[in-house]
């Protein structure tokens, strides 16, 4: 399925991606709804890019139905993301720790200028490959993305406005 989310920031381009390669930025977040609190894995500079791995571990309600093939204690996931900072702009895909055959993500995100404001536009892949439920599945999926990506757009402004 492919997807296109844009997310309104209101910060600057440059001080949301000043955010989020910057680990105390994830320190900072705390378990949001759903998801508990990020785990930077690796953190490095290459060049103009910075290249992080993120754990994040699915801590909400699973329904009845998807427990029956997913153990909500095995839900964890790593995203690997290359920020080209000057750009912008990242490459990201996301490495589920546990049940990799049945799910892959990959996209890309892009901060545009608003004025004052700006806004992450994420476009990508998502495949869910578990018979009669994928579309559902991944329609659920990109849900609690939409709703991630809102409330990480929230901490980056309170982020903002604690280093001002």
């Amino acid at each position: 399925m492919h997807f296109r989310v844009d997310q309104p920031l209101a910060v600057p381009r440059d001080v949301a991606v000043r955010a989020l390669v910057d680990p105390d930025f994830y320190a900072s977040m705390g378990a949001m709804d759903n998801i508990g609190t990020p785990e930077i894995l690796r953190r490095e500079e290459v060049g103009g890019a910075v290249q992080l791995a993120v754990r994040y571990r699915f801590t909400g309600h699973l329904a009845r139905p998807a427990r029956a093939i997913l153990d909500p204690a095995k839900l964890s996931w790593v995203i690997e993301s290359e920020m080209f900072v000057e750009e912008h702009r990242a490459e990201f895909r996301m490495l589920p720790d546990n049940y990799a055959d049945r799910r892959e993500c990959a996209g890309t995100y892009e901060y545009v200028d608003r004025g004052d404001t700006s806004a992450q536009l994420v476009e990508g892949e998502l495949r869910v490959r578990v018979p009669v439920v994928a579309a559902a599945a991944e329609r659920g999926i990109l849900l609690g993305l939409r709703q991630h990506m809102a409330d990480e757009a929230e901490l980056v402004a309170r982020w903002a406005d604690s280093r001002s």
